[in-house]
């Protein structure tokens, strides 16, 4: 049997050796022809995987690291017997860890104490969870709504609004351009913005106009539309812009491959790997994530998107926010 695996996953270099086949390759050139003789798929968000890769392919697991599937053609996948799976849940702890550095910043930035400002969280699931345990720890007010079917007048009054919801174009509940000029206009004049969710769930041009035009405090963004080929222009407007990092901490990424390993395991009925767990590297640095650091980072080569974010990997668990 044969595993294509995602050469930048580097937790999961050497894990199937043993076991399978398995080809390392650069996610562009993962190719309909590359994948002829697989079995296996595993692969990052930096694409999309659909016909044009998988058709004719003997591919019938597909697993991302993950937490969000919008690279994979679920529909094609479906009809064509292709299982597919994610590491959903694997990043929360590390997205709150990041949004947790966003309100302190925040913070700081307008001269309030947390525990005076209230913080509306938009999609309340594994992440919003995570991010609602740190925002009661800092004593902020909360509203919570899970959108889009409980998106009410009532989550706009918060001072800081995080959004933390999957993308869906369609569907009962679509996400796409959640946050629109009508979003925007809701919100109270002077409040902030953060997107750790999707890139899509936030209009660019709306956030544009709504910077612009000082109606909006700032916003922190750390996901942007047409990933990685973001729009530039944006970053002078934002407050904190980092590429897509916020889930790419060292347990976050261990988190995953464990996932991606048991599932392998399950799937492909190899006993070894159902009971196989990766330790988590123990933080041996004392000091707080600087997430300016980040977004500093960033702002020197925003043509660097790609190649920041693979490379990336913050200690779990800071020790502090500064």
């Amino acid at each position: 049997m044969l595993i294509t695996l995602d050469k930048s996953i580097k937790e999961l270099h050497g894990i199937f050796d043993p076991y399978f086949s398995v080809q390392y390759l650069n996610s562009n050139d993962i190719s309909k022809e590359s994948l002829k003789n697989s079995n296996a798929l595993i692969i990052r968000s930096t694409r999309k995987y659909g016909a044009e890769t998988l058709l004719g392919s003997d591919v019938k697991f597909i697993g991302t690291v993950t937490s969000g599937f919008e690279h994979i053609d679920t529909e094609f996948c479906d009809k064509n017997g292709i299982f597919w799976t994610t590491a959903h849940g694997s990043n929360a702890k590390s997205v709150a860890e990041y949004i947790s550095a966003a309100l302190v910043e925040i913070s700081k930035k307008i001269t309030s104490p947390l525990n005076e400002l209230s913080l509306g969280i938009v999609g309340v699931g594994a992440v919003g969870t995570e991010v609602k345990k740190e925002a009661e720890n800092f004593g902020m007010q909360l509203l919570l709504c899970d959108p889009p079917k409980n998106l009410n007048d009532n989550i706009f009054d918060a001072d800081i609004i995080t959004l933390h919801t999957p993308l869906e174009k369609h569907g009962k509940y679509p996400t796409y351009h959640l946050a629109n000029e009508e979003f925007f206009k809701k919100m109270k004049k002077g409040a902030w913005l953060i997107n750790a969710a999707r890139g899509a769930v936030c209009s660019s041009e709306a956030l544009r106009q709504a910077l612009q035009s000082k109606y909006l405090g700032g916003a922190v963004i750390d996901v942007w539309e047409n990933e990685p080929s973001i729009d530039a222009s944006l970053l002078p407007l934002i407050e904190i812009a980092t590429p897509h990092i916020a889930g790419h901490s060292a347990e976050a990424k261990i988190n995953a491959a464990n996932m991606l390993i048991k599932s392998i395991g399950e799937f492909f009925n190899a006993e070894e790997l159902k009971n196989k767990t990766l330790s988590i590297p123990q933080n041996s640095d004392n000091g707080s994530y600087l997430i300016r650091n980040d977004d500093l980072d960033f702002r020197k080569d925003p043509k660097r998107f790609t190649e920041i974010r693979n490379e990336y990997s913050r200690p779990s668990k800071p020790a502090s926010f500064l």
